[in-house]
């Protein structure tokens, strides 16, 4: 016997139908109903002559909580919803009551996980055995997830012969109206809660909200699912109210799944994201708004794929429409239209759920918001934007990597504590932005970049933690905590012992500064009794936001290897929560030269000095040494902190030395970086001395390195001959042609770049260029810090050419803003 309502949406089967007393959905396959709905109907199912001896299926809490199976007192066998329809109920919750099977006393409902399946849907009502340990009772449902499918049973009794968990708890044959399936493990059994979500602000049509649930740091979390599909979903883009269980039936007893701590994420292609937390109600599931505000980025406009047309039957397609393809179901939004027809070139983000690609084969494109029609090529979809090397300016995509660091960003003289850094790789932020929600968005399942979980599901650190005593024992980023009595939970983003201070995220609780922090996985163990502060993560934008092309970091998050045409363009907060920005950095440069390759002796020699003031002379007295550097050392150390706007602080440039115990002889000599009161000199050694083909003017290094270690212009310094030279040119990676003889110089001499020529004894003058050097380019820039006004002497020469130019020299001043100084070239038509 069986019955329908809501206009046949819902068939009722009862107890006397072979023990089947389930309800199963026989709609559409997008239909739904609200859980009111159902209650109403079978309330008034069950209130007919026909009916009136079968037990009450529903009580209602309220009118947006609900129960079922159990109502009735004395009712043995508890009405069964399946999972399957519960896909298809909006607009409240539902707990059951009588599920949980007890042998001897409750028969309730079992849940049989099996492999090498064949038993299907239409074989659910009818009888199933494990002949093995002689159980057997009624197929509810069938719930396909594989390699291992589940069988939802309700057993004959309550006896323990039908517990199907007996000897062998697997390997044995299950039988169900001819077809069968191999048992994998003893059944579970327990309670199911179905808690409703749903949005309370606007969503886009075109924007898919989508899921995960259980706990971060464990195998169990996942992104929710159709129970019966892999992979995706059952509800549509835009507007949502669905209900998704928190019970996990594959595990005994039917534990809630992460405490009921759900993550709702709305994160489409081309917008700014959002993402909701929330706890559903442990006891009835309870109907939970999802406040998702996701909305249109300008800054964010670039497809991360593109297709190419053959053909075109009705050419209307437009940017930001939607585009189908006929065959694979792909959907996609353009962002960009290349080409003409009929060879046009579409860009675009995938959207829906799963996000499908349009296939290799050629296939029909439609444009669904217009009349567009075209036919694809045979060629795979090629990746474009963010998803492209060759799309961003150097070639090279930015990475991000999680873990504790130190950097100086506002040039304090103090080094602030970072949770992770985001190498933009010598790219503007603007693209660096569009990456870092590229690695972020639905669809991304990459780690990398994301700390180890998903990029679509990363939320970033929303707790820092400092104290004043120390870690005992280790703790390790990437781990997960419990702080003691709180019981509030996270994982480990970077540690830094030194500064002590921790960032956690995905984090569970509020955290205190009195109780102690234990590491679940290494068992170390510290107390914040410094500060335990929460803050919001950036939901629309995870790892930074951009405006007004400036860049905003999440926090904790460090930026590094930015264009120096960014060094003001961004403002980040640090591990401990203050606001962090570089000192107004400026450029200075000389254009209009001739620069070429390291190789070519033909270039311009470009300076820049600072000057004394106005008018005045080179600043040649800028600094003191501090006496005692030995010969042949690696650093110079000055007798005064380092001028904020000297140039080259991570980077390098030129310094000048003028030895006062040899009538001020001055010598060039470049270094890499600098720091407080110290100069690292941009040294290199000829490990095991020159080798064969050194002669006086010549070295040869059979090792080679000279072409990244070396510039023209930098200083050579012979140990075994105690003389000294510059680079003249770097011939290739294990030549360099010098500018003046070494006397005997020969192979086997120790010799090295760019270290002191003499024994620094007296207190010589030292001297930053602002710019000095052989040009490889037609402009030679320097990025200094700002501070206050410079003055500064420009010279330019070039007699090694052959068409020679006049010593072009003057002089230029900066207030706080670039400066360009373009280089006249006269040619001088005397020298000969």
């Amino acid at each position: 016997m069986a019955d329908t309502i809501l206009t046949g949406d819902i068939t009722v089967r009862y107890l006397d139908d072979n023990r089947c007393k389930f309800f199963r959905w026989t709609g559409a396959a997008t239909g739904t109903r609200t859980m009111n709905e159902f209650y109403s109907a079978t309330a008034t199912l069950l209130d007919e002559t026909a009916t009136g001896d079968d037990a009450t299926a529903f009580t209602a809490e309220t009118p947006v909580e609900y129960t079922v199976g159990l109502i009735d007192a004395n009712d043995a066998d508890p009405w069964y919803v399946q999972y399957e329809l519960m896909q298809h109920i909006t607009g409240g919750a539902l707990r059951t009551a009588g599920w949980t099977r007890t042998e001897g006393s409750a028969t309730g409902i079992v849940v049989v996980s099996v492999t090498s399946n064949t038993i299907v849907a239409a074989d659910v009502g009818f009888d199933i055995t494990y002949a093995t340990d002689n159980d057997s009772g009624t197929l509810l449902e069938v719930i396909e997830q594989g390699a291992t499918d589940y069988l939802v049973i309700r057993p004959d009794s309550s006896a323990a012969a039908n517990s199907f968990d007996n000897s062998p708890t697997s390997g044995g044959t299950l039988t169900c109206n001819g077809n069968t399936a191999t048992l994998a493990a003893a059944s579970t059994t327990g309670e199911q809660i179905w808690a409703n979500i749903y949005n309370v602000l606007p969503v886009d049509a075109d924007t898919h909200a989508y899921v995960y649930q259980g706990t971060v740091s464990d195998a169990t979390r996942a992104r929710v699912a159709d129970i019966n599909v892999a992979g995706q979903d059952w509800w549509p883009e835009g507007a949502f109210d669905r209900l998704v269980y928190i019970r996990d039936y594959k595990t005994a007893s039917s534990p809630i799944i992460d405490d009921g701590y759900m993550t709702v994420f709305a994160r489409k292609g081309n917008t700014l994201y959002d993402s909701f937390e929330f706890q559903a109600s442990n006891t009835s599931g309870g109907r939970n708004p999802i406040p998702l505000k996701p909305s249109a980025d300008a800054n964010h406009t670039t497809g991360y794929k593109s297709i190419t047309t053959t053909a075109v039957g009705t050419d209307d397609f437009t940017v930001g429409n939607e585009i189908l393809g006929g065959t694979s179901g792909a959907r996609g939004i353009l962002t960009q239209i290349d080409g003409a027809d009929p060879t046009y070139t579409f860009h675009y983000y995938l959207i829906g759920d799963p996000q499908t690609d349009f296939q290799t084969a050629a296939e029909t494109i439609t444009d669904v918001d217009a009349t567009g029609s075209a036919t694809k090529d045979g060629n795979p979809p090629a990746n474009q934007g963010p998803a492209l090397a060759a799309w961003f300016t150097s070639g090279v995509a930015p990475t991000v990597t999680h873990a504790a660091t130190t950097f100086d960003i506002d040039d304090d003289g103090t080094a602030e504590g970072w949770g992770y850094t985001i190498d933009c790789n010598a790219n503007p932020l603007t693209e660096v932005y569009e990456w870092t929600q590229h690695v972020t968005r639905n669809g991304e399942t990459g780690t990398t970049h994301t700390d180890g979980i998903e990029g679509e599901q990363y939320v970033g650190p929303t707790v820092y933690l400092e104290w004043s005593g120390t870690v005992t024992g280790t703790m390790t980023e990437g781990n997960d905590v419990t702080q003691a009595n709180t019981l509030a939970t996270g994982i480990i983003v970077s540690k830094d012992e030194s500064l002590k201070q921790m960032l956690l995220r995905d984090t569970r609780g509020t955290f205190n500064t009195s109780d102690i922090v234990t590491d679940n996985d290494a068992s170390g163990t510290v107390t914040p009794n410094t500060a335990a502060t929460a803050f919001n993560a950036y939901t629309d934008a995870p790892l930074g936001r951009l405006a007004g092309g400036r860049w905003f970091g999440a926090r904790g998050g460090l930026l590094a290897d930015w264009l120096s045409a960014d060094e003001n363009n961004f403002q980040l907060i640090d591990s401990q929560g203050n606001t962090r920005t570089r000192p107004i950095a400026i450029t200075l440069s000389i254009s209009n030269l001739r620069g070429t390759a390291i190789t070519d002796a033909t270039a311009d020699y470009a300076v820049m000095h600072r000057l004394t003031g106005s008018g005045g002379a080179i600043d040649k007295t800028e600094y003191s040494s501090t006496g005692g550097t030995a010969l042949a050392a690696t650093t110079q150390v000055v007798d005064t902190a380092i001028s904020s706007d000297t140039p080259g602080k991570t980077t390098g440039a030129v310094l000048n030395i003028r030895d006062a115990s040899d009538d001020y002889q001055h010598y060039r000599i470049r270094f890499s970086s600098w720091a407080t009161s110290t100069f690292t000199l941009a040294s290199f050694n000829l490990v095991a001395g020159a080798t064969a083909g050194t002669d006086t003017t010549t070295i040869v290094y059979a090792t080679g390195g000279f072409n990244a270690a070396l510039q023209r212009g930098d200083l050579v310094w012979n140990t075994t001959r105690t003389a000294y030279a510059y680079v003249k040119t770097v011939d290739s990676d294990t030549q360099v042609t010098l500018d003046r003889e070494i006397a005997s110089q020969t192979t086997g001499d120790a010799i090295d770049f760019n270290v002191m020529p003499i024994d620094d004894d007296t207190l010589d003058d030292v001297y930053v260029s602002l710019i000095d050097e052989y040009p490889t380019a037609a402009t030679a820039n320097a990025s200094i810090v700002y501070g206050s006004p410079i003055f500064y002497r420009v010279k330019v020469s070039n007699t090694r050419h052959t068409t020679k130019i006049k010593r072009f020299v003057t002089d230029d001043t900066t207030a706080g803003t670039d400066r360009n100084v373009r280089t006249i070239r006269n040619t001088d038509t005397i020298h000969t």
